[in-house]
This record gives C-alpha cells, structure tokens and sequence, in this order.
C-alpha cells in the first residue's frame, strides 16, 4: 500500500505540474500576441489591431516638364567630304561618322534634334555629285541617324537638283529609318497636311518645313509631289494654325535670305513675324551659309516665339572663313501642366567651328570650346583667309549672335 500511495501521489504531482505549465505558456502566447505591433502580419490582423486611418493630405502638385531641342543649319556635302567617306571604306562604301565625332555626344543628348539636310540622298539611284547639282550617299543618312537627329528638313534650293526620281529616293531612303519625321519635301497634298508630330515628356512639337529658293528649278507640271513656297503664305498660315491645334509648339524649319552675308533681309523679318503671329513658337532658318542674328518675337497677345535667322554651314567644304563658323541652337520647351501652355523657356547657342587642312583634308566639325589658336593657324581656308582666327571668330559671332543667347561650352 506504502509504494501505491507513493506512486498515485507522484502521478498527481506530474498532472499538477503540466496543467500549471500549460495555464502559464497560453497566458504568454496571449501577452506576445497583445504586444505585436499592428503594421507586422497579415492585412486582416492589421486591420483588426487597430481602426485608426492615417491623416489624409493632398496630392503635390505637377510640376512643370522642360525638353531641350537642339538643332543646326545646313549638311552640305560637297565632294570633298564624300570622297573622304569613301576613301575611309577602301573604296567599298561611305563612312561620315568621323567628320560629326567630336559633336555626336552631344547632339545625342537633346531630346529633340533637327537638321537641315542640304543635299538630297538619292545614291542608290545616282552618283554622288557636287556643286551646283548636288547628290548624296544614303551613309550621310545614317551619319545624321547616328548623331540621334529626329527632324530632317529637306526645304531648301537643292530639293530638286535630282527632279522628282531625287526627291522619292530620298523620301524612300528615310522610309526606311524609324522614328525619322521628314519635312520640307512632300509626296502629295495629303502627305503635306500630315503635320508630322514629335512628342516628348508629354510635350508634342510639330514641325513644318519652307523654302524660298529653288535655284530656278521647279516641281514638273501634273506632278503630285509639293513642297512649300515662302511666298505661299495662305498655306503656311493654314499649316501653322492647323499644326498649333494639334501640339504643343509648333516649329518651322525655313530656307531664307541671300547668301554669305550677316544681313538679315526685310522679307526674312517680315515672314518670321507673321509665322510668330500665326503661332509658330521656334523658327530655324538656314541658307546664307554663314551665321545671321535671333531674337524673340513678340505676338500682339504678347506672348513670345523665337528665330533663329540662319544657323550658317553645320558642315561644308566651302573655300571661305565665314562659312566655317556655325552652331548648335539649344531651346529649352517647358510645359506648365496646371495652364497647359508650353513657352520657349531658355535659348543658348553653342558655336561649332568646320575645320579641314590643306586641299580639304580630313573635314570635322568642332565646338568652340575645343577649337585652338594652333588648329585655326593650320585650318586650309587661310589659303583665301590668311586672317580667320579665334579673333576672327569672335568678331563674327559679335556681329551675329546677342550675349544673352551665346553659350562658351557645352
């Protein structure tokens, strides 16, 4: 009886001990629960720990967009430079990289980039030729790709230097580029009321390209292609309205004035003028071959637009100082998302220097900001101007460009 006692009050001590355990480790489990904050855990112990809602604020708001459109003047290729191209290649092709290296970087950084394509690209159909009937290798297509332009105007007074097979090799070469708006050279009338629109951030440019001179040429009778005439202005002011309904800026690409002079003529002023008035906001004048002056215009609302009246030779061979001073525009476009209006904000001007050595060797184009005394002493157009220089070079961006838009570097 003793060890049965003994052994009924050892198991008694046993369950006393476990139920006293389990009372302690459920009053633990419910304490640890109790201190778990609210916001570990899945969304329904969250949601059941606690009913408060954090305080509710206002949404910030938008902030205003700004794009950089940067843009230059003539792409003129005479045989110097496509003879170098060629020569690049052991005669199997074209290579024009090398004469636009030392500005491609930066011409790949604008949001929006547009050039003046003085030649027409119709090498797959023709030979390459030079003044006075120029004609172009489709590689200088892909150059101006390479350097990331998105805008290529083909209005000026070499659009017909190749007729009408010149013009649909060309618009067929571009055909097959993407993203590639071409301006200035129009297959049919439905083709130029198709405003070609580019749209960055939310900010939609559209672009429209013009010329005044044809060198005596002109479209042939029955033919269905167009381009616009500066003196047309009826259908420039319909394009323009109609362009500014459908974007946010409208811009003008226009080949203007008289060459290789800084003059800017009475009809170049009078028609930016009325451009501005009818809503162009940037126009970009090429074809005097050498650098003109900009300014802002005023419309009667008062509101602004702004002309650059020639952005001079973006590349040539051309045998004269003056013509190898040029540019890069810089327009930044900055849109107000509460107004919805978008105004040309800031411009700048980047100066861009084409050198060559003797006989027009090794043609490349360099910013100011890189050009020396040393390269401008060695620069082959001193065989007809022994004085182009860093001076001389300033003295034409004086008579040209205002401080406020001229820019020393990039």
């Amino acid at each position: 009886m003793h060890r049965r006692k003994r052994r009924r009050l050892v198991a008694g001590l046993t369950m006393l001990v476990c139920v006293v355990a389990v009372c302690v480790c459920a009053g633990l489990w419910r304490h640890a629960q109790q201190a778990v904050p609210a916001y570990i855990g899945d969304a329904g112990a969250s949601q059941g720990a606690s009913s408060e809602q954090p305080p509710s604020s206002e949404p910030e708001p938008a902030q205003p967009v700004s794009i950089h459109m940067l843009a230059v003047g003539d792409n003129l290729i005479h045989d110097s430079i496509y003879e170098q191209a060629h020569a690049r290649t052991g005669g199997s092709g074209y290579d024009f990289k090398p004469v636009y290296s030392r500005v491609r970087d930066l011409l790949r950084g604008a949001d929006i980039g547009v050039i003046n394509q003085e030649t027409v690209l119709a090498g797959k159909v023709f030979k390459p030729s030079s003044y006075p009937l120029f004609n172009s290798p489709t590689e200088v297509g892909d150059a101006v790709v390479d350097m990331g332009f998105d805008v290529v105007n083909h209005a000026n007074n070499h659009v017909l230097d190749k007729g009408v097979d010149g013009i649909e090799a060309t618009l067929s070469y571009w055909d097959t580029q993407k993203d590639i708006s071409v301006v200035g050279a129009y297959r049919n009338d439905e083709d130029l009321q198709n405003i070609r629109i580019v749209e960055r951030e939310g900010i939609k440019t559209a672009h429209i390209g013009v010329t005044q001179w044809l060198n005596g040429l002109s479209l042939p009778k029955g033919t269905d292609y167009r381009l616009i005439l500066a003196d047309d202005t009826a259908l420039i002011k319909q394009l323009i309205t109609k362009a500014k309904e459908m974007s946010d800026v409208v811009v003008v690409s226009v080949h203007w004035g008289n060459e290789n002079t800084f003059e800017v003529t009475s009809l170049q002023k009078q028609l930016a003028q009325d451009m501005i008035d009818w809503g162009a906001d940037v126009i970009i004048g090429t074809h005097p071959h050498v650098l003109q002056s900009m300014e802002y215009l005023t419309r009667a609302d008062g509101s602004r637009g702004f002309v650059a009246y020639s952005l001079g030779n973006f590349v040539s061979a051309q045998s004269r100082a003056y013509n190898m001073v040029a540019g890069i525009l810089d327009v930044t476009l900055t849109k107000d998302p509460q107004s919805g209006k978008t105004e040309v904000a800031n411009v700048g001007f980047l100066p861009t220097i084409t050198h060559y050595g003797p006989n027009y060797s090794d043609i490349v184009i360099y910013p100011l900001s890189e050009y020396t005394d040393a390269l401008a002493s060695a620069h082959g157009v001193r065989r007809k101007d022994a004085d182009f220089s860093l001076n001389y070079i300033d003295y034409v961006l004086q008579q040209t460009v205002p401080d406020a838009f001229l820019k020393k570097a990039a």
